[in-house]
């Protein structure tokens, strides 16, 4: 079971990843340097909830160089994105049920703030 400090860098991520997964060019490279790897390694493993990161973790010694550039980059994106949202993640989105941290974070977008924006922003372009 997750601890809330978990539960948040994950939410805070799966955020952060899919809003600049959904809007930018560059986070289609990013995406697409796992590609193979999850293929090879985790085709029977179903997305959602960190499984596809979860299973890539676990066989990090077969996962390719560019793939594994591409989960330390999105690490040290998520990381500073759970920390500069953290506190919004409490206010927002305290009582919301697991795997639902995220949709949280969309739907009170416009409440969020200012850092925990930029940071969105910044893995958005990052990425």
């Amino acid at each position: 079971m997750m601890r809330q400090g978990q539960r948040i860098l994950a939410a805070c991520a799966a955020f952060a990843l899919t809003f600049s997964f959904a809007a930018s060019a560059p986070a289609q490279t990013a995406q697409q340097a796992c590609a193979a790897d999850i293929k090879a390694l985790c085709a029977g493993v179903q997305q959602g909830e960190g499984r596809i990161a979860q299973c890539l973790r676990s066989n990090q010694q077969q996962v390719s160089p560019g793939c594994q550039q591409a989960m330390a980059k999105a690490s040290t994106l998520m990381k500073e994105v759970a920390q500069a949202c953290e506190d919004d993640v409490h206010q927002y989105c305290a009582g919301a049920a697991p795997g639902t941290v995220k949709d949280c974070l969309r739907t009170n977008f416009r409440k969020l703030s200012m850092g925990c924006k930029r940071e969105l922003f910044e893995a958005k372009r990052a990425m």
